[in-house]
């Protein structure tokens, strides 16, 4: 006979587990295609960000990064500050790429 399921009990949370993820800065220009100002800033097109990530940027740190997949403008994956506007990398401890192509 099936043994009844216990609702109440949830699954371990898998994000708590995760590990945390390593970031590095990245240069803008090579991540966005746009146009450098002369205040130091970079006007990009608008792109579409994928989600919210528990990783906090560096800069602001009560800010989550927002995940930003490759499209017409956007010439690599990265994680996204919308306060700042910073662009990061990600890798796990061990140097593995946190956005590789499977």
């Amino acid at each position: 006979m099936n043994e009844p399921i216990d609702l109440t009990r949830r699954p371990r949370n898998r994000i708590i587990d995760a590990p945390a993820l390593v970031l590095v800065q990245l240069d803008p220009t090579e991540v966005v295609d746009g146009v450098p100002l002369e205040d130091d800033g970079y006007l990009a097109d608008d792109f579409m960000i994928q989600g919210e990530m528990r990783e906090t940027c560096p800069a602001c740190p009560t800010e989550h990064l927002q995940m930003v997949l490759r499209q017409d403008n956007v010439k690599r994956a990265h994680l996204f500050c919308q306060r700042c506007t910073r662009c990061y990398d990600a890798s796990y401890p061990d140097g593995t790429p946190a956005f590789a192509m499977a």
